[in-house]
């Protein structure tokens, strides 16, 4: 029998017993650097709490280092955030850092301040793409951000980004405010000029920590129902990020760009391809995880030592099954989901494992119906 016959009488089985290993093998792809947690925003939904910068964070000198550091690791791309990172004077110095050693760089910001000047000051720097915050239509987004007028400095943002040839799309919280705004906000980031949208579950952790806006169980059927109509736009059709899912029988499509390779939830990459580092040079294998997921710091070990270490990030790398619960223990997807994404199931239960915001769970309820 020929290699190719071989593969394609392959059981499904015997298929992930095959790719298991590669899929879960440790290999950095993206890294994101909380540049600072200065923020010119005091959101209600901010998932540390953000404000004023840290006294000790990283020099830029520091941070050009862990960027060297990172991309002789093979990292491909990074993400710099906040706080907002447009509160870092030093960052098209950085982000020039970055391009001369081959890294792919994207910022994260509110858009405050963003204007036409600044835009072609980040492309001239080689800033690859940019992510603008918009969490709902104007009132709703501006309130909870706590500035007024920031829904209009977004857009403005947008706008200056995509004159200076920036890729930018948006990335919006999703919760009990901004679910209702979705389908109207779609298209009005159309008209402004918005390339990619993605959505990312509001978390019930630091300043949003006890907040009424988080959505809970009951609340997924409306948003199952919400994201499967925004996935029949023709254009700009949003994609669900980490926090939302997961595999129901639309999820490629739920979670993939048009036109580009698809994809589906494979499980939480936190610690196999993806890194954080905060801003005071703690590293873990997600910024959304609490301080507890600290597996070392920039300035007392160098990032290969963290990271090349095979007991860190032992929750993703040293995966037991037996460490899922509630439904995602006899769930049949949970080989390859693992219990959906890990800062979500520690920020509701304290410990990785079980999602009970889970759109599979609202699927399987409405089929038996």
């Amino acid at each position: 029998m020929s290699h190719v016959q071989s593969r394609n009488s392959e059981s499904s089985s015997e298929m992930t017993s095959r790719l298991l290993p590669l899929l879960f093998t440790p290999q950095l792809g993206l890294a994101e650097i909380e540049l600072t947690t200065a923020c010119p925003c005091r959101c209600i939904t901010c998932g540390t709490n953000c404000g004023r910068a840290e006294v000790d964070e990283l020099t830029a000198e520091e941070l050009m280092k862990v960027l060297s550091d990172l991309s002789d690791l093979g990292c491909q791309r990074v993400s710099l955030l906040g706080g907002d990172p447009l509160c870092r004077p030093e960052l098209t110095t950085l982000i020039r850092h970055a391009r001369t050693h081959r890294l792919l760089v994207e910022i994260i910001t509110s858009g405050m301040g963003l204007d036409a000047t600044v835009a072609q000051e980040l492309k001239s720097a080689g800033l690859n793409s940019a992510t603008v915050s918009v969490d709902g239509l104007e009132a709703s987004h501006d309130a909870q951000r706590g500035v007024r007028g920031l829904y209009g400095r977004a857009i403005t943002a947008i706008r200056a980004l995509r004159a200076a040839r920036v890729a930018v799309g948006v990335n919006t919280q999703v919760n009990r405010v901004s679910l209702p705004d979705l389908e109207a906000l779609g298209d009005q980031l159309l008209e402004a000029g918005v390339m990619g949208w993605q959505l990312q579950a509001t978390l019930p952790m630091g300043r949003a920590g006890q907040s009424s806006l988080i959505l809970q169980p009951a609340d997924m059927p409306e948003l199952l129902s919400v994201v499967r109509r925004l996935s029949r736009r023709r254009r700009l059709a949003p994609q669900l990020t980490d926090a939302i899912g997961w595999w129901t029988s639309d999820d490629t499509r739920l979670r993939s760009v048009p036109g580009a390779q698809a994809r589906c939830w494979l499980g939480c990459m936190a610690g196999l391809q993806h890194m954080g580092i905060t801003s005071q040079g703690n590293v873990k294998g997600c910024l959304a995880l609490p301080d507890e997921f600290t597996e070392g710091n920039v300035r007392n070990e160098t990032l290969r030592e963290i990271w090349s270490d095979t007991k860190r990030f032992a929750y993703n790398r040293a995966y037991r099954p037996e460490s899922l619960s509630g439904a995602c223990a006899t769930c049949a997807q949970s080989t390859l989901c693992r219990g959906g994404c890990a800062a979500s199931a520690v920020s509701f239960h304290g410990r990785s494992g079980r999602n009970d915001n889970c759109l599979l769970l609202v699927e399987r309820n409405q089929n038996k119906l």
